[in-house]
């Protein structure tokens, strides 16, 4: 209780802090709720899948260094709104450094932020196989960023206590150490191309992995993991897709996706993904799932031009849905979900 209303005084701080410093533009505070209808074997309902509160900016009198807080209520929080980002970031040019709790740098979709995923949820290999991937996607640490505005190299490496999110360091000395790597370049008119990769290893002493152990308890062991990826897109349209795997001492667990979007006018868009994960427990794994997916955005671009890319959308309160599909042992398995998503600046 008293770390809840710790939780809650921070958020509504930060919605003060931000109404009060709006007319510097200095911090700059972002908010959105996902509200979703879904149905899949063997239970469906409503649900908030996602509100998230967000605060930004430049640390006053100190040149370069800048901050984020950001917290979040879902059903798996009991109500309760829960810190997830939590740092400070000084940037020099192309290098940056981040000290805190934030999200590794580890696969593609995990950095494509999930209001502007053209699905209702990211593929199921990236929910499993990313670092953290059960203490909210962060860790507490520090990641050194290459990030040059042309855009043709992306270069992270980090370390963390590998404890997980608004966790203390484990007793035992525990780690995890990321990096990813990814070069991309023009190639024809309006396409560009990437391709790219990311590893992770940890030392863990009692680490909650969810389905990639088949031990019922808690993980002990070394755990490496790595990630291939690579992307197409233009001015409309994008195909990327990733192939992720994890060796947990002797257990191996992996999956990939291919997801390819389109937008089909400023409003309208429809992305279609084959998406697959194997783990340690059975029950876990998943696919392969045909997914095909809707969105509207139910405000155009200011521009009149609407969303460029599946990723680069001006407007972003939207209704999407999609349906998806699998065969498991002869038995045809069907999923659909109808999301409104509101969006604040």
């Amino acid at each position: 209780m008293r770390r809840r209303t710790i939780l809650t005084a921070l958020l509504a701080g930060m919605v003060l802090s931000a109404s009060s410093l709006a007319g510097q533009n200095a911090v700059q505070w972002h908010g959105y709720v996902q509200l979703r209808y879904g149905r899949m074997d063997p239970g469906s309902g409503f649900s908030v899948r996602r509100a998230k509160l967000w605060m930004k900016g430049p640390v006053p009198g100190v040149a370069r260094l800048s901050f984020k807080v950001q917290g979040i209520f879902r059903n798996g929080s009991s109500g309760a709104f829960v810190v997830q980002d939590v740092f400070a970031e000084y940037r020099r040019s192309a290098i940056a450094l981040r000290i805190g709790q934030f999200v590794p740098d580890f696969s593609l979709q995990r950095f494509q932020p999930d209001y502007r995923v053209p699905l209702v949820e990211r593929a199921a290999v990236v929910e499993a196989l990313i670092p953290g991937a059960r203490t909210l996607g962060r860790e507490i640490g520090a990641e050194v960023l290459l990030t040059p505005a042309s855009g043709w190299v992306h270069l992270a490496g980090g370390v963390f206590n590998g404890s997980g999110a608004n966790h203390s360091p484990g007793p035992e000395g525990d780690y995890l150490a990321t990096g990813r790597l990814v070069v991309a370049r023009k190639l024809a008119g309006d396409v560009r191309g990437a391709i790219g990769g990311s590893v992770a290893q940890r030392e863990a002493h009692g680490a909650d992995v969810g389905v990639l152990s088949s031990s019922s308890g808690a993980f002990t062991g070394f755990d490496r993991r790595w990630g291939a990826e690579a992307r197409l897109w233009g001015e409309r349209w994008n195909i990327q897709g990733e192939y992720l795997h994890a060796v947990l001492d002797q257990e191996v667990s992996d999956g990939f996706y291919v997801l390819a979007t389109l937008a089909v006018d400023p409003r309208d868009q429809v992305a279609v993904s084959e998406e697959r994960l194997d783990a340690p427990v059975s029950a876990a794994s998943a696919g392969p799932w045909l997914v095909v997916g809707y969105t509207r955005y139910l405000q155009a671009a200011p521009s009149g031009g609407g969303p460029s890319t599946p990723w680069d959308a001006t407007c972003l309160t939207k209704v999407m849905t999609d349906v998806r599909v699998t065969s498991d042992d002869g038995r045809t398995r069907v999923g659909a979900a109808v999301q409104v998503q509101m969006f604040m600046r």
